[in-house]
């Protein structure tokens, strides 16, 4: 039973949502003011239980962003997944849409989309970041904060085709070569093995010594992009890299970060002089190998071979053995 009482000079309401949920609130000092607000309340919880209304919270995009959506929600991502969206969140979400949250619509959004696209951002990266704000609506009309979501059926710009890069033979040898030379002696394992597995880099990252089977020269992969654990075939350059790591006390491979090990391979790329090389570029080089799953291609399985491919006798060829006294410790610093 809905009441009004008072308590220590103040008067407060007493109510049940409509879910249930009973409420205790100190709203006003006088009772006149404190009844226009029970039933107001009241007339909102009646409208949502039999009309289906559902009145509109007006806390600002901020602070459900910050205080409800991201407390809910960051313990299901991965870790850099995670980073990623708070980065949105902060760097674009928030200043773009300083009021309240019920105040965005796709008038709003599309507008947004047009100055990120004017200053520069690529397409994939504006998709990316709509792609948390409409997580954001879609959450925030769910769990009851808006009645409807504004941004439903807005669509996402329309993304250019992938790029394949293929290193020559003679390119790989000089990026090799560079990462002898890299602040980390981890670096040129690393990249040894990406080219010769088609892992992907957080992948390689995440390797540990009871995740690799060295007898039959796998490597199981449980933290993979899809979800689904994978396992993939070391072939000789892949296992003898991976075999002349040091070992840890934590029992990982490779005691470098995503960011880290990027920016050695930028830097490793420039020393080589290779032009528009990424790291990403690296698992292009892997042919379809045992239990290794294929992944999406810009190129038909039946198209003839990009020229400057190496085939695999090249490319083990350059990349070589690692020397037998293993990965010498210079700091893994980047």
């Amino acid at each position: 039973m809905a009441k009004i009482f008072q308590r220590d000079g103040a008067w407060w309401i007493d109510f049940k949502d409509a879910q249930g949920i009973r409420h205790r609130k100190k709203v006003a000092p006088h009772k006149r003011v404190a009844q226009e607000i029970l039933d107001g309340i009241l007339g909102n919880v009646a409208r949502r239980l039999h009309l289906g209304i559902i009145e509109e919270s007006p806390i600002s995009f901020a602070e459900f962003a910050n205080k409800v959506w991201w407390e809910r929600i960051k313990h299901t991502l991965k870790p850099r997944t995670r980073e990623r969206w708070e980065g949105i969140i902060e760097q674009h979400l928030k200043p773009a849409f300083p009021g309240a949250l019920r105040a965005i619509t796709k008038a709003q959004a599309e507008s947004y989309i047009g100055k990120r696209i004017e200053s520069g951002a690529a397409a994939s990266t504006v998709n990316r970041e709509m792609t948390v704000l409409k997580h954001i609506l879609s959450r925030s009309a769910l769990w009851e904060y808006l009645s409807v979501n504004q941004l439903s059926g807005l669509k996402p710009l329309r993304e250019p085709s992938g790029r394949t890069r293929f290193l020559s033979v003679e390119e790989i040898a000089r990026l090799v070569a560079a990462c002898e030379h890299s602040e980390s002696p981890y670096l040129k394992p690393f990249v040894i093995v990406a080219m010769n597995t088609g892992m992907r880099r957080n992948e390689i990252l995440s390797l540990t010594r009871k995740s690799v089977d060295w007898t039959n020269r796998l490597a199981t992969l449980t933290d993979t992009k899809n979800g689904e654990a994978r396992h993939v075939y070391l072939n000789e350059a892949a296992y003898d890299a991976l075999k002349s790591l040091p070992p840890r006390i934590d029992g990982g491979l490779f005691p470098l970060g995503p960011n880290q090990v990027t920016m050695l391979f930028v830097r490793a790329a420039k020393r080589a002089g290779l032009q528009d090389c990424r790291l990403h570029d690296l698992p292009s080089h892997v042919r379809e190998l045992p239990g290794h799953v294929r992944r999406r291609r810009t190129r038909p399985p039946s198209a003839p071979r990009p020229q400057g491919r190496p085939n695999d006798h090249a490319l083990q060829s350059s990349v070589g053995r690692l020397p037998a006294s293993g990965c010498r410790r210079r700091g893994a610093r980047g």
